[in-house]
């Protein structure tokens, strides 16, 4: 007997972490759906803690592979081994407030049309400070309007979703070539082709821990995946300057914060070449000359807000 939906969470070496996650699924008001758990070459004792969760839920399965360096590939084994309708993704760390699923299920029930709802997350400093992690969208956002979203990116991460399974057949799945901004290349071609719908209430806590506050050098690792999705949607980004000028500001403050303030001012140089109305681009243009400031303003605002 097949579920609705198919519950993936990837996870590497979380084994600490991953009991919050699962019991976040297991606590859903929304009861039926499959948990596939794919661990992604883990050296800790993952298998051990997914395996006392199975005992009590013959629900959840758990798939085993080798370390692939991000989540695409773990996401896209647990696609290719799900029998869902729907599609939900729950990142290891994060967890879902129990009506998640239910108040998504009715959206897409409602709306055929709507092939990706979101949510807003409650975002939880190591201090136990809270802040709500809001959208810039509300309601359905059509796919004719995909330049709203290509300028300004909606989807707060990959916990807040749920997705059709046909959607995602249609579009194809996460790109492999991608460890870190696979989840945003999905979401620009996913809204190229559907509807999105976004919930105005916080329905997930994201955890903003130690490790993904430093992201472990995230300007390095960023730095070729941005490059890279220049390139795959030039076209689209051609007619989409904003957004086009997004990705080079992006790339702007990688190359800043490597101590390369020649080449970040060329990035911002060009963003304001395509979106010349966007003022916080001439500011951190200006910045670039002072990049040890520039530094303790972003990483002050990362932890903070």
């Amino acid at each position: 007997m097949t579920s609705k939906i198919s519950v993936i969470i990837p996870t590497y070496n979380r084994a600490n972490l991953l009991p919050r996650a699962i019991k976040s699924v297991l606590d859903q008001t929304f009861q039926d759906f499959e948990l596939i758990v794919v661990d992604d070459g883990s050296t800790d004792n993952t298998k051990e803690v997914v395996e006392k969760f199975q005992k009590e839920d013959s629900r959840i399965k758990y798939i085993w592979q080798e370390n692939s360096g991000g989540p695409a590939k773990p996401i896209n084994t647990g696609i290719k081994n799900s029998s869902g309708k729907y599609i939900a993704i729950l990142e290891s760390d994060d967890e879902w407030l129990p009506e998640k699923l239910e108040k998504q299920v009715e959206i897409l029930e409602k709306f055929q049309n709507v092939g990706l709802v979101s949510c807003y997350a409650m975002k939880i400093f190591p201090n136990g400070k809270k802040i709500i992690y809001k959208t810039p969208f509300s309601g359905i956002l059509r796919k004719e309007d995909w330049k709203k979203y290509w300028q300004l990116w909606g989807i707060l991460s990959l916990s807040t979703v749920l997705i059709r399974k046909e959607s995602i057949e249609k579009v194809g799945l996460l790109d492999e070539k991608l460890k870190i901004t696979a989840d945003v290349d999905f979401h620009l071609r996913l809204i190229k082709q559907f509807d999105f719908y976004f919930l105005p209430t916080p329905l997930v806590n994201y955890y903003q821990t130690e490790e993904s506050q430093s992201g472990k050098d995230f300007w390095i690792r960023w730095t070729p995946e941005y490059q890279y999705l220049l390139e795959k949607h030039k076209k689209d980004l051609n007619l989409c300057q904003k957004a086009k000028s997004k990705f080079l500001r992006h790339l702007g403050t990688c190359y800043l914060l490597q101590g390369k303030s020649s080449i970040a001012r060329r990035y911002f140089m060009q963003a304001i070449f395509y979106n010349p109305l966007h003022l916080r681009l001439y500011l951190q243009t200006l910045l670039s000359f002072f990049p040890d400031f520039y530094r303790k303003v972003l990483f002050f605002k990362r932890n903070n807000f």
